[in-house]
């Protein structure tokens, strides 16, 4: 009699070991969340990008560091548009959408801060260009919601 409830024993342990990993399994991020998770953390690295160019004057500025933030804002939307196809309908839009605005302001503005830049000007022009990619963030990304 021990053996046979020995067996069942180790066939119930096996069995909840089954369905225990099984539910582990299922537990994992679907391509949807993974999407979206991709678009708030790239949507908080532009904000922080942004930021630390707002607080930049003319002799904190660097071009190496004003290209790298901006390199990172652009990788940011580059993760932004490589996620956008696996959100749902209402939130592609929405993503799409902030996505177009922002980096069409920021080409605008990054193109700005190369011409006629004299030493005089670069730290008004600078100020100026923070500001507007700053507006153009709350105009766009702060409205996708990530809470």
């Amino acid at each position: 009699m021990t053996g046979r409830a020995g067996r069942t024993g180790s066939i119930a342990v096996v069995l909840l070991l089954l369905v225990v990993a099984g539910t582990a399994v299922g537990c994992g991020e679907s391509d949807e969340e993974k999407a979206q998770n991709d678009v708030c953390d790239a949507r908080d690295d532009i904000r922080k990008q942004v930021n630390e160019l707002s607080n930049l004057t003319l002799s904190t500025a660097t071009v190496e560091g004003v290209q790298n933030n901006l390199n990172a804002i652009q990788d940011d939307l580059n993760k932004i548009a490589d996620a956008q196809g696996n959100l749902n309908e209402e939130r592609r839009q929405q993503v799409e959408s902030a996505n177009e605005q922002f980096t069409s302001e920021l080409e605008s503005i990054a193109s700005g801060l190369t011409s006629n830049l004299s030493l005089s000007g670069a730290e008004e022009k600078l100020r100026t260009a923070a500001q507007q990619l700053a507006s153009s963030y709350k105009q766009t990304f702060a409205t996708v919601d990530c809470g």
